[in-house]
């Protein structure tokens, strides 16, 4: 099962990833936009889209929660596989980078 730690060091080998803080929470970003938060607790808050969430919200088996709204999915990284939640790591990362970022990204990844 994957841990917090984990998490955060595979989102900060992503593309201009970085450590920021919102509200006293640290957080990671791309060019200055929050892709995930890293609260206290050891969970991971992740930018997603209503689509994705609702499906995870359907399919997760309680390890997801919604946050924030329909744009934030809380995620307990416990109850995960690390490959799964790199997958979810990199869709928030997309979903807060610039697009020729994203482009660069794929081209690199050979998608």
């Amino acid at each position: 099962m994957a841990t917090q730690e984990q998490a955060r060091d595979f989102a900060l080998r992503l593309p201009e990833a970085a450590p920021g803080s919102h509200h006293g929470r640290a957080d990671l970003r791309v060019r200055n936009k929050i892709f995930a938060t890293l609260p206290p607790d050891g969970s991971l808050v992740l930018k997603t889209t209503p689509g994705n969430l609702d499906a995870l919200l359907a399919a997760g088996g309680g390890a997801f929660r919604k946050v924030w709204g329909e744009r934030w999915v809380g995620v307990d990284v416990s109850r995960l596989e690390l490959e799964e939640l790199e997958d979810l790591i990199v869709d928030a990362w997309r979903l807060a980078a610039p697009k020729s970022l994203v482009r660069t990204f794929d081209h690199e990844r050979g998608g």
